[in-house]
């Protein structure tokens, strides 16, 4: 599909994933909206300088009320993305969450776009067995799962009325996760902890299995779920399972480093396997993901070459 010249709202542009969705979009010729709590100086944007942005909080009605009502698709990703955000601030959390995602809808509803697109997150297979395939009922097993859930339910419930798409996204993981601020994804985590000549820490026994997806490919399935003649709920990731002990063996291969992990007792509740199938995926989606050691070879020259 053509994107140049389409109006896009990318909510939360200023993340890890909306940023680098929102520059995809502009590379593509989109005129790319945004929703942001607190504008900054265009300079400090991170190269977002072409995006419009609304100052407000996704989670009040009264903010959408100023996105133009000509825009086309609507890709939700405000939300917070971590289980210690959710810890922090639970109320703050699940009300972003929840109403930023009903907002959206009642938003597309009323002016009938074409499609709303939403993280959901792989951690609601959590209390499942493997393998971790759309059709189970989930078992969120911490708010920020519940929330997620919750969501997805009440995306299914305006399906009368609104195309919608959401993502149950692994562990995704590159470019702008510097930005974060304690927290990040595992390769991110390891890779950071080496390059400052630390030892990573690794809770258990390093055999807890997860499937990184390298942010640009995340992009690419984020942007042709929008495009596909599908809605309901979908796995994006890679379909390549790693334990920690393989993921960081392969991180001090490329960087040559004889530095050692710390392995330290789990915490409680913790999750032990994320194997997502991409059978759905590969069928609807029809993205070719990079290979782990390939996504962190580029990572790490990222990384070195901004440091």
């Amino acid at each position: 599909m053509d994107w140049k010249n389409k109006k896009v709202l990318v909510t939360g542009a200023r993340g890890f994933i909306g940023c680098n969705l929102s520059k995809e979009l502009l590379k593509r010729g989109s005129e790319v909206y945004s929703i942001s709590r607190s504008l900054e100086e265009p300079k400090k944007r991170g190269n977002l300088e072409e995006v419009i942005f609304i100052d407000g909080d996704v989670s009040k009605k009264e903010v959408w009320e100023r996105v133009p009502k000509n825009i086309e698709y609507v890709f939700h990703f405000a939300a917070p993305s971590s289980v210690n955000l959710f810890k922090k601030e639970p109320e703050k959390c699940f009300n972003e969450t929840f109403f930023g995602l009903y907002n959206a809808l009642e938003f597309a509803k009323r002016n009938n776009l074409k499609k709303v697109i939403y993280p959901s997150t792989g951690n609601v297979y959590a209390g499942n067995e493997v393998p971790h395939i759309e059709t189970v009922i989930p078992k969120p097993t911490n708010l920020y799962t519940v929330s997620k859930v919750a969501c997805e339910s009440l995306a299914s419930s305006y399906s009368d009325f609104v195309n919608s798409i959401g993502l149950r996204i692994s562990a995704g993981y590159g470019p702008g996760e510097e930005g974060k601020i304690g927290f990040g994804s595992p390769p991110f985590l390891f890779i950071r902890d080496f390059l400052n000549g630390k030892s990573p820490e690794v809770w258990g026994d390093g055999s807890q299995t997860r499937d990184f997806l390298y942010i640009d490919d995340l992009t690419k399935m984020i942007i042709k779920s929008a495009e596909a003649d599908y809605t309901g709920i979908i796995n994006v990731a890679s379909g390549e399972f790693v334990n920690f002990k393989e993921l960081l063996g392969k991180i001090k291969n490329i960087l040559q480093s004889d530095i050692e992990p710390v392995f330290i007792p789990k915490k409680g509740n913790y999750v032990e396997k994320i194997e997502m199938d991409t059978t759905l995926n590969k069928k609807i989606l029809g993205v070719k993901p990079i290979s782990l050691e390939e996504g962190l070879a580029k990572f790490i020259n990222y990384l070195k070459a901004s440091s």
